[in-house]
């Protein structure tokens, strides 16, 4: 087997959320070393996310990357990292702009001896934006682009699309900074926010709004539920089924499979042809149950899918691309959707383990845990 393209790659990461840390699992599974360093708790005290870690595992984040808890509102942590970033090939944090800068641990600083280091910071809304002090998660990141106000109906998504997106992003931006590195042997400062890939996504629709004046919403295109052979259609068990019929050849398909060829003809009709076409489809999915209306496309290439649950995506054949076990717990994961072999995970190393690797000595390693900069 080839060495994975980031082997031999250190990348810490600090003031990470859900963003970095779907960054941290792609560059991993690239091969990469990862080190998050994380905010010591104090005895009776709780994480941030506490209270939710027993909802929403992040296992297959985590798995094959290594931990160090610094303070790096002490001198000696700040110096520490400063010192772990030397031997690093990137830094991503994921700070609000101006609190690396006040921590001493900025791009600047970091690479004013390590020219040749890429800094990503990964924010909200971007280091220069009106908006760079505003707190958020990715239900805002969604809603400030314009991506929930066109959802039909509204609601929440069901994943956290923005903060995956932007930790996908994210990665590919600072993988195509280290090729710049092996090629020029320079470094780069990264200003990412999560922002950036939503508001890509609705890249036409603000085309046509510049082009015409006309801010749509939800309803009026065929992605927002404007006709009825692009959406969800309710079941009688309380299923439901999703229909992504656009090509006139898989919308033909899907008028043959209720029974209703004629429909073919008036894919984009109006007025009451369109209500007598949504009620028509309405009817065909309400009354039958979920499994059941499925089969009538048994054969067809009419772009039916049923809503699955869970339990379902896991027995599924998606999970034959997706699943990976670590090799020591063999313990399952979600592997990052990085399409070469994925690198074996890393042994995952915390505390004194990483320094010592890394060059600390035990007595400098002491130091800090006296100084209170090291739990």
């Amino acid at each position: 087997m080839t060495q994975p393209p980031l082997a031999g790659s250190l990348v810490l990461s600090v003031g990470h959320t859900l963003p970095g840390l779907t960054c941290l699992a792609a560059l991993r599974d690239l091969g990469a070393e990862v080190v998050r360093i994380e905010r010591p708790t104090r005895a009776g005290e709780a994480g941030a996310y506490a209270g939710l870690a027993p909802s929403f595992p992040t296992r297959s984040l985590l798995a094959g990357t290594s931990q160090l808890a610094l303070d790096l509102k002490r001198e000696a942590g700040r110096a520490a990292f400063r010192r772990l970033a030397d031997h690093a090939a990137a830094v991503l944090e994921g700070f609000r702009p101006g609190v690396a800068g006040r921590l001493g641990i900025d791009h600047e600083t970091l690479r004013a001896g390590h020219p040749e280091l890429v800094v990503a910071a990964l924010s909200g809304y971007g280091q220069d934006s009106p908006w760079r002090q505003r707190a958020g998660h990715d239900v805002n990141y969604l809603a400030e682009t314009g991506v929930l106000g066109l959802a039909s109906p509204r609601g929440l998504p069901g994943a956290t699309f923005a903060d995956g997106l932007a930790g996908l992003c994210a990665a590919l931006n600072l993988v195509a900074a280290l090729l710049a590195v092996a090629r020029t042997g320079r470094g780069a400062f990264l200003d990412l926010a999560i922002v950036d890939a939503p508001l890509f996504l609705m890249a036409s629709e603000l085309e046509h709004f510049w082009q015409t004046g006309e801010s749509r919403g939800a309803g009026d295109t065929h992605l927002t539920g404007r006709y009825p052979w692009y959406g969800v259609h309710a079941t009688r068990d309380g299923g439901a089924l999703a229909v992504g019929a656009v090509e006139p050849a898989f919308h033909a398909a899907l008028c043959r499979g209720i029974g209703r060829p004629e429909l073919a003809e008036h894919q984009l009709a109006q007025g009451e042809q369109l209500a007598a076409a949504r009620a028509a489809f309405a009817e065909a999915f309400a009354s039958r149950a979920r499994d059941e209306a499925l089969a009538l496309f048994e054969g067809e290439d009419a772009c039916v899918s049923p809503l699955r649950s869970t339990a379902e995506v896991a027995r599924s054949p998606l999970m034959q691309r997706a699943l990976r076990a670590d090799p020591r717990t063999g313990e399952r994961i979600v592997r990052a959707p990085v399409r070469l072999p994925p690198a074996p995970l890393a042994p995952e190393q915390t505390g004194v383990r990483v320094l010592e690797r890394l060059g600390f000595s035990r007595d400098e390693i002491d130091a800090l845990v006296r100084a209170g900069a090291m739990a």
